[in-house]
């Protein structure tokens, strides 16, 4: 307590005792003021609102008498500034094993303690050395931070790690004006820079599929995806996929944000330069579907981002991910193989006249299935194909009796748009920048038929 508190406090306890010693009341009125001071809510100086006993106001109405302001002083310790509770050897031994094992518990710094003779058993209590530990700055979590060491590290070559992960981006209206979450779904190339990405309706499992097949049928496989800790990519679904197409999974560790830093880095540029636009659009009604949004989005990646020359790397990221390095080739693999990876997986059982039944769907399978219980994997986007399994052995393609459902209903539509859109007056930065994109394509192709080898017509 420093003495700036300490005045404080002493100018709050007179204003309490004021009635009371500045005019000396009369020896009735003495005994109902003092009652109707205890019973009032003060404010103290740390904002804290209090009633106060009569008796501690008699005491401050003493001290008065007695030494005048002085007296209402808060009183100094005499022991200030040393530790009562621990010897500074015993805090200092307590420090250091904290130091040299950040993840040693208190109950594990007592024991020790005790063992090395320096406490007797049950001297020291766990919240005591606790909080000893923390006013030291020696918390496990402050020494953790402390023992880290972070550095800039980069994949040595494209395709080598992938970092994946999902941002809320828009709020989009459908017809009835109610607002939906719109969310953004990213995959960064460590190497390269180089950022495959799209909007969602839902941050779900067919979002984070259809989300990589695009990635992997433009850049190839990767070795690792690096992912964050969400449901999503903690599924069983993910790990099946990457397991079948070769790939290694690993997440993030929980509470080390460190790791990710290139991808949260993307999606703050992905807000200053892009979602700020389009929400301004939307708010506007120049954006009213999420495919309009979907087209802004892929413009800016293709002409604003990909293209340009990255500050770290110095280079553009579609160049830089046509490195080649001839020890690590560009893993390509057919659409058929990317979607069987993908596909969902559902157990059912066949009743005995060779009928199952999915997402409220009819299909007929082979009648050898008849009571059996089967695997159907399927794509959740399209339930007119579904492929039967059975001890590891397919069945072929099942036959549609009734669909009722064109799509899975965990596939979350996109919201309906507004049914009337708004005019479309001056041209905004987004507007501008997919002309800039259609320009760029339309140069690209001339040159492609200019080329020599090339058919000319």
């Amino acid at each position: 307590m420093n003495e700036e508190t300490r005045k404080a406090i002493a100018t709050f306890r007179f204003q309490v005792i004021a009635p009371l010693v500045i005019r000396p009341p009369g020896p009735g009125e003495s005994v109902r003021l003092m009652l109707d001071l205890s019973r009032r809510l003060w404010t103290t100086p740390d904002g804290q609102n209090v009633r106060i006993h009569r008796r501690t106001i008699a005491r401050w109405v003493a001290r008065w008498r007695e030494h005048g302001y002085p007296g209402l002083l808060p009183e100094v310790r005499v022991d200030h500034g040393t530790r009562r509770l621990l010897p500074e050897n015993v805090l200092q031994r307590a420090i250091e094993l904290r130091r040299e094992k950040p993840d040693r518990s208190v109950r594990t710094l007592i024991r020790t303690l005790e063992l090395d003779k320096l406490v007797e058993p049950g001297q020291v209590k766990r919240s005591t050395l606790s909080h000893a530990l923390c006013r030291a700055g020696v918390s496990r979590c402050e020494v953790k931070v402390a023992q880290e060491e972070y550095r800039r590290r980069e994949a040595p070559y494209p395709n080598a790690l992938w970092q994946a992960d999902t941002q809320y981006a828009l709020r989009l209206p459908d017809a009835a004006g109610r607002r939906h979450t719109i969310y953004l779904v990213a995959c960064l190339d460590d190497y390269s820079r180089h950022v495959a990405a799209h909007y969602y309706p839902a941050d779900d499992r067919p979002a984070l599929a259809d989300l990589l097949r695009r990635a992997i049928l433009q850049r190839g496989l990767p070795e690792i995806l690096y992912c964050d800790n969400g449901s999503n990519y903690k599924s069983r679904f993910l790990a099946d996929a990457c397991a079948e197409l070769g790939v290694q999974l690993r997440h993030a560790r929980p509470y080390r944000p460190q790791g990710k830093g290139k991808m949260e880095r993307w999606f703050k540029t992905c807000d200053l330069q892009l979602n700020q636009e389009a929400q301004a659009l939307i708010d506007h009604g120049r954006i009213t579907t999420l495919d309009q949004a979907q087209e802004f989005l892929h413009a800016w990646l293709a002409s604003e981002y990909n293209s340009r020359v990255h500050s770290a790397t110095k280079e553009c990221p579609d160049e830089r991910l046509t490195h080649m390095d001839p020890e690590h080739p560009i893993r390509r693999v057919d659409p058929v193989t990317l979607t069987q990876a993908f596909l969902w997986k559902e157990s059912r059982v066949v009743t005995s006249v060779g009928t199952i039944s999915l997402e409220g769907n009819e299909y007929e399978v082979d009648h050898a299935l008849a009571r059996r219980k089967v695997t159907l994997r399927f794509d959740p986007f399209d339930l007119s194909h579904i492929f039967v399994e059975w001890q590891d052995k397919s069945y072929g393609e099942a036959v549609p009796l009734q669909l009722v459902r064109d799509y899975s209903r965990q596939v979350k539509a996109p919201p309906a748009p507004a049914q009337e859109e708004a005019t479309q007056e001056r041209s905004s930065y987004l507007h501008l920048l997919q002309a800039a994109d259609e320009a760029r394509r339309v140069e690209q192709a001339g040159r492609m038929r200019l080329a020599p080898g090339s058919d000319q017509t």
